[in-house]
């Protein structure tokens, strides 16, 4: 059976080397490259038996962990690896949290990839050692995990609203991408900013904004 890989990520040579990495584990494999969340987006709704999905977290359209968050609740069949050059243990704790299969930083060389990988087409999961003990759980970082689960509360339709909002679009705007009635679309905005506890469109941005912080190191 032929496997299906998307890899999601804005780095022509990293996507590179992912793709050398799956070709040495199996020369029987599709790979699909895309560098944006919604360009994975369409090629998840497309495609049918996905094997795996690299996921970069800093794209440019993407919030950091949302497009994880999104992706496990609409496809919680497909494994996801996230790839990322921030190392810090945190965002790799908070990967396991929302539901990634692997964690493989782009510091690795070819053969952690393809390890990462295999292990993960053998249905285990992957990932960096660290030390655990070393994790100290500051206030700020409290609050952006508190952001992080607040947003994983979010349905798949809502987290496309929201990502949708934080661009800037209007009500009108966002009927016609996501091809359903204005109405229906504030409606998905009342539950989300009751989820959220935010009351408007500028805080939503906010909120987008430290959504993707909870990812980077300080």
């Amino acid at each position: 059976m032929v496997k299906k890989v998307i890899i999601a990520d804005d780095h022509p040579l990293f996507r590179a080397a992912l793709k050398q990495a799956i070709r040495k584990i199996s020369v029987n494999t599709k790979i699909i490259e895309v560098s944006s969340l919604s360009e994975a987006s369409s090629m998840l709704a497309a495609e049918q038996n996905i094997s795996l999905l690299l996921l970069d977290i800093h794209m440019s359209d993407s919030d950091g962990f949302a497009g994880l968050i999104m992706y496990r609740q609409a496809y919680p069949m497909i494994p996801i690896v996230i790839v990322s050059a921030s190392e810090d243990a945190e965002i790799i704790r908070n990967a396991i949290e929302f539901g990634a299969s692997g964690f493989i930083p782009k510091s690795a060389d070819l053969s952690k990839i393809r390890e990462a990988i295999n292990s993960v087409f053998e249905g285990q999961s992957w990932w960096p050692k660290f030390d655990e003990t070393t994790i100290q759980m500051s206030k700020s970082e409290k609050s952006n995990n508190e952001i992080s689960r607040l947003f994983s509360t979010l349905t798949p339709t809502q987290s496309k609203v929201f990502m949708a909002i934080s661009e800037g679009l209007l009500n009108k705007q966002i009927a016609f991408k996501m091809d359903i009635s204005e109405s229906t679309i504030k409606t998905h905005i009342t539950a989300i900013f009751k989820k959220l506890n935010i009351s408007s469109r500028t805080q939503a941005v906010i909120f987008a904004k430290n959504l993707e912080k909870s990812t980077k190191q300080d």
